[in-house]
C-alpha cells in the first residue's frame, strides 16, 4: 500500500482511486455502526476521503495509513452526530475504536507500554487519544463531554504517573531523553545487523513513534540501491525489503524453504504455530514464500509473513502482519452457492465503457470497451446469510454539462511556463526507488534551498513534498501529462466557480483542443464548492457512452487563478476516434456466464473481540475458477473482461 500512497501524494488519480477501492467497504460499515443511516454513512466516507487526501502529506508513516483513515471517520461521525444533536460517545466506545485502530498484535508490551497500562482509564484514554492518535484537546474533551481542563489535567497526571512506572521498573532515576537514547542506539545497531548494510549507503530516514515502531532507510549511490526496515517494540523484524547483493550458485528451492523458516522462527517462533506455508512462488531469480493462518482450509485475511529469497540463498524482503491467538470457527451451514450466481444473473446490469489495456486476458488490443457490469459482480456477500455486504442502490448519479464553450489561449512551449514556474525556482534531479518507464518525471523547488538536518520521516516527507513542484511528460511525445504545486500560493483575488472554471477550460483548450469535443463537466453538489480551491472533473464522452476513469482532473487556486494541479486523461484521442460501438448485445443472451465461481474466504472486519484486535467473518466472492479480477462483460463479443494482475 505504501507505493500507492506515495503516487497518491503525486497526484496520481490511479492511485488515489485504488485506494479508495480498497478502503470505502470497511470505512462504510464503520460509518454506519455510528449513523445508524445508508446515505449519511456515505456522506461520511466522502468527506473523509475528501479530507484524507487534501492533508495526505501530513501522515508520518504509510503503515498506519488505515488508522489515519479511521481517525478522520471517526471525527467526521462525531461531527455529524453532533449536528444531529445525537448523544456522545461513551468512553466504551472510544477505547473500542482504539483497539480497533491498533495495528500491533502483541501481549508481550514494551515497558512504556506497561506504564501505559497501569494508569486510570481517564489518564489512559487521554494519553492514548492525544500521543498516539493525535487528538487535540478540545476534541477529546468534546468526545468525552468533559471540559478541556480536564483533560489537560489528565494528561499532565498521566505523562507523570508514566514516568514513575518507568523508574520504578528500571531501579533509577529516569530522564525521557536518555530512555530515547539508549533505544535508538540499540534499536539502530540492532536494524544494521539485520540488513548486512553496505558500507557505501547513507542512512536517509531514522525515525521512531510512539508506540515503538521505528523505521530505517539508507541509500547508496543508484536509485535501485535502497534498503528499508522496520522494526516493532520488542526489534524484531516488522518490514524490510533490499536489493541483492549476495552472488553464487543458485541452491535448491528446498533450501531456500529452510531459509525463509529460520528467519520466521528467529523473529517471531511462535508464529509458527499458528502459520501454514500457503504460497511458494518462483520468480526470475528469487522465490516467495508466504506463511498464513489457516482456518478450515481458507488463509486468515491480513495475517501473514512474505518472505523473499534470492536463488544464492539471500533475504531481500520480509513482511509480518501477526496472527490470531482465538481464530474463528467455521459455521455449522453456509449459505449455497448457486443461489449467490443466481442473484448475480437475476440483477441489474448496467451498460456502460472503459479503456483497457492489454493486462486484461481477454483484451486483444488496448482502447475503449463498451461492456456490462453489474455491482453484484463485484459485491462480497455473506457465507451465511447469502446478504450482500453493502448495500449500493442508493449511490447517486452524476449529472454532466457540455464543455464550455471558450477560446484558446496564446500556446507555450517551454513546461515551466505551461506549469507557471517563475526564475524563483530551479529545476533537481530526484533519485526515486521506481519510475513509470513511460513518462519523465521532472522535480523544481526554490533557489537556494537548503535541506534541514534531520531523518525522520515528518522530515523526509517534508524534504520530498514540501515547496516542491512535481510533473510527468510523456517520454515519448514530450506532452504534458500531469503536474502538482506542493506549495503555498498566495493572493487577494477572490475568483468565483464560473471564473475559475474558465480558466480550467481555456488550459484544455489550449493544449489538448483535440479532446474538447469528447469532454462534459461533472456537476458539483454545493456541499462540494469550497472557499479557496475549485475542482473540475471533464469526463471523456463518446455516443452517450461517458467513459470510466477516463477524464482531466484540475485544481484551480481561488486567491490567484493558477493551476495548483492537472492531471490529463490516459487515453489516446485515437482511441476515442476509434470507439464505435455498433453490435450491443442484449445482456440476456450472454447469461450464464461460464468459469464463475463462488470463492470461500475469510474477510477482516475491524469489529470488537477482547482478545483480538479485529474480528472474522466468511464471504463469498465471485471471480474466474483462475482467481482474477473481473471488471464486466464485453458488450459486443459476450467475454468476461479479467485480469490476473
Amino acid at each position: 500500500m505504501d507505493q500507492y500512497i506515495q503516487q497518491a501524494l503525486a497526484g496520481n488519480e490511479i492511485a488515489i482511486r485504488h485506494i479508495m477501492t480498497m478502503h470505502k467497504p470497511r470505512l462504510l460499515a464503520k460509518a454506519y455502526t455510528y449513523m445508524k443511516n445508508k446515505q449519511d454513512a456515505e456522506d461520511i466516507v466522502q468527506e473523509t476521503f475528501i479530507k484524507a487526501f487534501g492533508a495526505l502529506a501530513q501522515l508520518k508513516d504509510p503503515k498506519y495509513f488505515a488508522t489515519w483513515l479511521y481517525k478522520i471517520l471517526m471525527r467526521e461521525s462525531f461531527s455529524a452526530m453532533k449536528k444531529k444533536k445525537r448523544t456522545e460517545l461513551s468512553e466504551a466506545e472510544i477505547m473500542e475504536q482504539l483497539l480497533l485502530l491498533d495495528q500491533e498484535n502483541s501481549e508481550d508490551y514494551s515497558e512504556l507500554h506497561n506504564a501505559i497500562e497501569s494508569l486510570k482509564k481517564d489518564y489512559q484514554l487521554a494519553i492514548v487519544l492525544h500521543y498516539f492518535y493525535d487528538f487535540k484537546v478540545f476534541e477529546i474533551a468534546e468526545m468525552l463531554g468533559k471540559p478541556s481542563n480536564t483533560i489537560k489535567m489528565h494528561l499532565h497526571r498521566g505523562r507523570k504517573a508514566i514516568r514513575l512506572k518507568l523508574e520504578e521498573t528500571m531501579r533509577k532515576p529516569l530522564q525521557q531523553k536518555d530512555v530515547k537514547r539508549m533505544l535508538k542506539e540499540q534499536l539502530l545497531d540492532l536494524a544494521k545487523q539485520y540488513g548486512n548494510i553496505p558500507t557505501h549507503y547513507e542512512l536517509e530516514l531514522e525515525n521512531y513513534l510512539e508506540d515503538g515502531i521505528s523505521s530505517y532507510m539508507w541509500k547508496g549511490q543508484s536509485k535501485d540501491e535502497v534498503v528499508f526496515m522496520r522494526l516493532d517494540e520488542k526489534g524484531r523484524l516488522d518490514d524490510f525489503a533490499k536489493p541483492p547483493v549476495k552472488e553464487g550458485p543458485p541452491i535448491t528451492e528446498e533450501r531456500k524453504l529452510e531459509i525463509a523458516q529460520r528467519q520466521l522462527r528467529e523473529q517471531y517462533p511462535e508464529a509458527l504455530s499458528y502459520y501454514t506455508l500457503i504460497e511458494q512462488h518462483k520468480k526470475e531469480s528469487s522465490t516467495s514464500f508466504k506463511y498464513g493462518q489457516v482456518v478450515s482450509g481458507f488463509p486468515l485475511d491480513g495475517f501473514y509473513c512474505r518472505i523473499e529469497v534470492t536463488d544464492p540463498g539471500e533475504i531481500i524482503q520480509f513482511t509480518y502482519t501477526g496472527y490470531m491467538e482465538n481464530p474463528p470457527e467455521m459455521p455449522k451451514k453456509l449459505y449455497p452457492t448457486e443461489r449467490i450466481l443466481n442473484t448475480l444473473y437475476e440483477g441489474d446490469w448496467l451498460l456502460g465503457a472503459a479503456s483497457f489495456n492489454k493486462k486484461y486476458d481477454t483484451v486483444q488490443e488496448s482502447g475503449i470497451y463498451a461492456i456490462y457490469e453489474s455491482e453484484r459482480l463485484t459485491q462480497a456477500y455473506d457465507a451465511v446469510t447469502g446478504k450482500p455486504l453493502l448495500d449500493f442502490d442508493d449511490e447517486s448519479t452524476p449529472s454532466y454539462e457540455p464543455f464550455p464553450k471558450v477560446e484558446a489561449l496564446p500556446k507555450k512551449i517551454k513546461i515551466e511556463e505551461i506549469i507557471g514556474i517563475n526564475e524563483e525556482w530551479e529545476q533537481y534531479e530526484e533519485v526515486r526507488m521506481c519510475m513509470d518507464e513511460t513518462y519523465e518525471e521532472l522535480n523544481w523547488r526554490p533557489k537556494g534551498w537548503q535541506d534541514s538536518e534531520g531523518k525522520t520521516y515528518d522530515h523526509y516527507m517534508k524534504s520530498k513534498f514540501e515547496n516542491r513542484i512535481k510533473a510527468k511528460v510523456d517520454k515519448r511525445t514530450k506532452r504534458l501529462d500531469s503536474f502538482i504545486w506542493f506549495a503555498e500560493i498566495e493572493g487577494e483575488a477572490k475568483l468565483s466557480e464560473e471564473e475559475c472554471l474558465q480558466i480550467a477550460a481555456q488550459f484544455i483548450q489550449t493544449y489538448y483542443p483535440e479532446y474538447t469535443p469528447y469532454l462534459q463537466i461533472e456537476v458539483k453538489d454545493e456541499d462540494e464548492i469550497e472557499e479557496n480551491r475549485a475542482f473540475f472533473r471533464f469526463v471523456v464522452h463518446k455516443d452517450g457512452f461517458f467513459v470510466e476513469n477516463e477524464f482531466f482532473h484540475m485544481n484551480i487556486c481561488k486567491k490567484t487563478g493558477a493551476i495548483l494541479m492537472f492531471s490529463a486523461a490516459n487515453i489516446a484521442v485515437e482511441s476515442i476516434e476509434k470507439f464505435e460501438p455498433k453490435a450491443i448485445k442484449p445482456i440476456k443472451e450472454m447469461l450464464p456466464l461460464k468459469d464463475l465461481k463462488v470463492q470461500l474466504e475469510w474477510d477482516r472486519v475491524y469489529g470488537k473481540t477482547e482478545q483480538d484486535e479485529c474480528e472474522m467473518r466468511l464471504i463469498y466472492r465471485i471471480q474466474m475458477t483462475d482467481g482474477a479480477f473481473i471488471k464486466g462483460i464485453n458488450a459486443e463479443s459476450g467475454e468476461i473482461i479479467y485480469s490476473l494482475i
